[in-house]
């Protein structure tokens, strides 16, 4: 309002008579000769032509705010007042040109203000509905494809226990790695989904540092003899043998460096070098470092190296999605590590990784060794109801326990149909898909659980299984009072692990 009042207009005074003609003017404005037509000075003015002489008192003074005027010389933005008197009409232009022009930018960035920021509640609504879609796109293509891989995987590890030609023992191994390929690749996407939407989950826990380090060394020199390069581990001697933190992902950050390391090395040497860069009461910090003499990356290359689906060879031979260095970037940051790369083309790469970890001083390292378990003694087979409604799972599930010599197998495709199994035969153990129709496997578990009195049925071993591998699957069924959990795809020798070690364990009791 103060800017307001000390603004002051140039103002144009205008006497015209009734016909149009100008009589007087101080042309501070424009510059219209006197005895020239009003009318033919701006269309605006054609509005006089309205009013007549004879009945100027019937009219007050008029106002027109915000007029554009222009002619040949200029262009104003004006207020305008007319008042009729008996001889003639007095016109007054108020010249609001910047006044106007300041208000309109201000209109203008409120406007655009107020545009931006529903642009902005838009696009944050729509990127949490594509989240959303995303997450839930992921879990059940994930169910839908793990479903069809455990039967391959399966079936491949039924045929190689038969008579087998040296050829089709090749291509044996050569479906299963494939299959644990793609296993892999879904676990990426998985494991991306979970650190974009915050859900990864980092746990710590205690782990045998040097079994880590020595599975690499077997794993990966075996495939250095394959390829004919050298690979190298160099392992601070003086690091602890158990270590505190999250085992799962500091395997997945290093196995994914070292199979990058030798996806693009195709002669010299890759080395793993683990050293201690500090060490103060129960708390460390190590470096990892990858080399590898490879194809190396370009300057340019590097600053986009770890954003998804990168990929920078143009070799399509060599296999990748890239996703793998994205995922350990995430993962790098989530355990608060830091990690750099060095690289020149043609000369190979160099990955360093600085992790933290915690290490306990007193305790002695536990007998990390499996129990082994056996089936007790039983003149006759162990009956198990399989819960499945997959056509495949089934007969694969089937044709792994009868193998064994040691079973009979049942089927239900519900859960509805389980619990009527159930009431009408006794099982030494369920199966239970947990995503079966009509009653599904968590409801199907909890009716057992709680509605019968005979302790044999409602104490029968439940193990539950899903195409969704993550731990919150994994944490319901323990809920819903299932004795474990185990993810699709599964290799026959944990399925029967599992079901031999509920089996005893429920005979013991």
């Amino acid at each position: 309002m103060a800017d307001e009042l000390q603004f002051n207009p140039q103002v144009q005074v205008l006497k015209v008579s009734y016909d149009g003609i100008i009589k007087a003017t101080d042309k501070n404005l424009f510059n219209w000769p006197k005895q020239s037509s009003i009318f033919d000075a701006h269309p605006f003015f054609e509005i006089l032509r309205e009013f007549e002489q004879s009945d100027y008192s019937n009219h007050t003074a008029l106002n027109f705010p915000c007029i554009h005027l222009e002619d040949n010389d200029s262009e104003r933005i004006c207020d305008i007042t007319i008042t009729f008197e008996k001889e003639e009409i007095t016109i007054i232009l108020f010249d609001y040109t910047s006044k106007y022009k300041d208000l309109n930018q201000i209109a203008q960035q409120k406007n655009e203000s107020i545009l931006l920021a529903k642009e902005l509640e838009l696009k944050n609504k729509y990127l949490l509905e594509k989240e959303e879609f995303k997450n839930s796109f992921i879990a059940n293509i994930n169910h839908e494809i793990r479903t069809p891989l455990t039967s391959i995987l399966g079936f491949v590890e039924v045929l190689e226990t038969t008579k087998l030609t040296f050829e089709q023992e090749e291509l044996a191994r050569i479906i299963k790695r494939e299959s644990r390929h793609l296993n892999a690749l879904i676990d990426d996407m998985i494991d991306l989904s979970k650190i974009e939407s915050g859900t990864l989950k980092i746990v710590e826990e205690r782990f045998p540092f040097k079994d880590i380090m020595d599975g690499f060394r077997e794993s990966y020199s075996k495939m250095a003899e394959d390829k004919q390069i050298v690979f190298e581990t160099n392992i601070d001697p003086n690091i602890q043998e158990y270590l505190i933190g999250d085992r799962t992902r500091i395997h997945q950050i290093i196995n994914n460096l070292l199979t990058n390391a030798f996806k693009f090395t195709e002669e010299g040497k890759i080395t793993l070098s683990v050293t201690k860069n500090y060490q103060r009461t129960n708390k460390l910090s190590l470096t990892f470092k990858i080399e590898d003499t490879g194809i190396g990356i370009h300057e340019e290359n590097l600053p986009h190296l770890f954003e998804r689906f990168s990929r920078f060879d143009q070799d399509k031979q060599i296999p990748g999605t890239g996703l793998g260095l994205a995922i350990v970037k995430n993962l790098v940051d989530l355990l608060n590590g830091e990690i750099k790369v060095i690289s020149e083309p043609e000369k190979g790469t160099t990955f360093n990784v600085k992790l933290p970890f915690k290490f306990e001083i007193t305790k002695t390292a536990p007998n990390r060794k499996k129990k082994k378990y056996t089936l007790p003694e039983s003149s006759n087979k162990f009956r198990v109801l399989l819960v499945e409604d997959e056509e495949i799972t089934q007969y694969l599930i089937m044709k792994i326990l009868i193998s064994k010599g040691n079973f009979f197998v049942d089927i239900a495709i519900n859960g509805q149909q389980a619990i009527n199994y159930i009431e009408r035969r006794k099982y030494d153990l369920v199966l239970m898909d947990l995503t079966v129709s009509k009653i599904d496997g968590y409801q199907a578990t909890h009716m057992i659980r709680n509605n019968y009195g005979d302790k044999f049925i409602s104490g029968v071993p439940i193990i539950g299984f899903s195409g969704k591998s993550n731990d919150t699957a994994r944490d319901k069924c323990i809920r819903s009072g299932m004795d474990d959990f185990i993810a699709k795809p599964f290799e026959q020798e944990e399925l029967m692990y599992k079901i031999i070690k509920q089996i005893a364990k429920k005979a013991a009791e």
